[in-house]
């Protein structure tokens, strides 16, 4: 199977949706109770108009066109916190669970790594899914801490905090 990384722009937010939508109701099930899940992928399945057109968000589009992946990085944090001028947080990343371990999250940390080095960026966090903390850690992240976010309403949303050196 071949694909092909490129930056996304804000045509691409209903195909964002729709993958994080799919990816996140599927993959997180391993992870998380159905209450959480029911309460949280409503508030978190959303495409963001800020990181598509942010210039540090990247879809993985199949030999059709199809997007399979998405996720980037930004100099904000999304929980306000630890924000410097060297460092970069991982935002939004997601595979369609049919393309699971075909290598687009790997394409799309390189692009992401590769982009931020090249902007002064020596180091990301990560805010990562319960399930999603394997795939960090093989990507070179090292977990730091359990860090629960409170998205809106009140949901409180199990995460864990990771870091990498770039």
């Amino acid at each position: 199977m071949s694909f092909q990384v490129r930056l996304s722009t804000e045509a691409d937010s209903e195909s964002v949706t729709v993958l994080l939508q799919k990816s996140y109701a599927s993959l997180l099930r391993a992870a998380y109770d159905a209450s959480t899940l029911e309460a949280a992928l409503p508030l978190i399945t959303k495409a963001r108009p800020d990181l598509l057109v942010s210039g540090s968000y990247y879809v993985a589009e199949d030999d059709t066109g199809h997007i399979i992946g998405a996720g980037g990085w930004t100099r904000h944090s999304p929980t306000g916190q630890g924000e410097t001028p060297d460092n970069g947080n991982i935002r939004h990343f997601g595979t369609d669970p049919v393309h699971i371990g075909k290598g687009i999250g790997r394409a799309l940390m390189s692009r992401c790594i590769s982009d931020a080095r090249a902007s002064g960026v020596t180091e990301f966090n990560c805010y990562s899914t319960l399930n999603g903390e394997a795939f960090y850690r093989a990507c070179g992240f090292r977990s730091v801490e359990p860090f629960p976010i409170t998205l809106p309403g009140g949901v409180v949303f199990p995460s864990v905090r990771m870091s990498r050196s770039l």
